[in-house]
């Protein structure tokens, strides 16, 4: 058995402070629950990230992926 954590959510984001760059790279942070992906997305997009993505990863069920537009509402709503 390993000692970390499964990992069941993740965030992408513009990685790097250029964030007006029509061409910046995509990092991905993988996560073990949904309130640390929230925490983390929460500070990006503080940060002026506006181009965030969020969703679980496989083989979690049901399926949940959180656009960039859903976004303000998914860190509005209390985890389940």
């Amino acid at each position: 058995m390993s000692s970390n954590p499964a990992m069941t959510w993740y965030v992408s984001f513009i990685a790097g402070d250029n964030l007006s760059d029509d061409r910046a790279h995509r990092g991905t942070k993988t996560f073990a629950g949904e309130q640390e992906a929230k925490k983390f997305a929460r500070a990006k997009y503080e940060a002026g990230d506006k181009t965030l993505v969020a969703g679980t990863l496989n083989p979690v069920t049901p399926k949940r992926i959180v656009s960039s537009a859903a976004l303000p509402d998914w860190l509005d709503e209390s985890t389940r």
